[in-house]
């Protein structure tokens, strides 16, 4: 399984927009991976995990097509995870993927490739914003199809298995989801944007042995409660309850990401403090195999 993270920011980025605070002036000094873009994540060249106005940046950055993609999994609809516009130009006008040559230039169209079918699946939030009373994105053109998740249940779609794990976040029971991903003998937890699980999404979670695991650390060294978020602490100890429960061994990864500036500090210090206690903080671009 190939994991490659095409944004590691919270919804403001890193340097956040309109902040000059001493985070923020460091990542534009120094560049590099201490500039995030908002939080998505594919794995293998099929499967996104969220899908932003950044990351198809990062991945044209990288070198990277989209094209392959057969399956969208969303966490929840916060315009930092899923964005309409991106999804919209998967659009094909008619005859356009059949024109040739100079015929191209006679047709109005954002793609002009053939592309698989796309299904997106999600919380029943998600449903709404997809189709929400304007939107057409599920037009033919578009080649999408939407499914609404079950949670606590195993999804199969040929060689992928995904479960979706309710995530304590957003404004109502159920509307933020984690995934716990299984293909070609691996298994992953992709755990964003959550403050932890209720108790009957826990016992799913530690039901599994992971051979990575991806979590957030929204809040970083700040000591905000009941958020909706992790920070470090929180991080320490779910990694703790992880390895308590014989879900991961001590050298398993377990990468963090979706990092806000102003309590996570740049990357520069951050990856090598959490180093020292298991974590490897990702950036963008990042690529990982597990």
């Amino acid at each position: 399984m190939k994991i490659t993270f095409l944004g590691t920011s919270a919804g403001e980025s890193y340097p956040a927009v309109w902040c000059d605070c001493e985070n923020c002036t460091y990542a534009r000094e120094h560049g590099g991976r201490n500039i995030r873009m908002n939080t998505g994540t594919m794995i293998d060249s099929d499967i996104l995990l969220d899908m932003n106005s950044c990351g198809f940046y990062t991945a044209a950055r990288l070198g990277v097509s989209l094209s392959g993609i057969r399956y969208l999994l969303a966490t929840h609809p916060h315009p930092d995870h899923l964005t309409l516009e991106p999804l919209d130009w998967r659009r094909a006008a008619p005859g356009a993927v059949e024109a040739k040559g100079e015929d191209r230039l006679k047709i109005i169209s954002p793609r002009f490739t053939p592309l698989p079918m796309m299904t997106v699946f999600g919380n029943r939030w998600v449903k709404e914003k997809l189709m929400g009373a304007e939107s057409d994105l599920f037009a033919e053109g578009t080649f999408m199809r939407f499914q609404e998740i079950c949670e606590g249940e195993r999804t199969d779609c040929g060689d992928l298995a995904f479960t979706p794990v309710r995530s304590q976040h957003g404004p109502e029971p159920g509307f933020a989801h984690s995934y716990i991903l299984e293909r070609g003998g691996r298994t992953l937890l992709y755990a964003l944007d959550t403050y932890g699980f209720d108790p009957d999404m826990l016992e799913i979670v530690l039901s599994k042995r992971y051979d990575a695991v991806v979590t957030e650390g929204t809040f970083g060294l700040g000591t905000s409660e009941n958020c909706g978020h992790m920070n470090t602490a929180r991080n320490i100890a779910f990694r703790s309850l992880l390895l308590e429960h014989g879900c991961i061994g001590e050298e398993t990864p377990v990468f963090l990401t979706h990092m806000a500036p102003h309590w996570t500090p740049p990357y520069d210090q951050y990856a090598p403090m959490m180093a020292e206690k298991g974590f490897t903080v990702a950036y963008d671009g990042m690529v990982a195999e597990i």
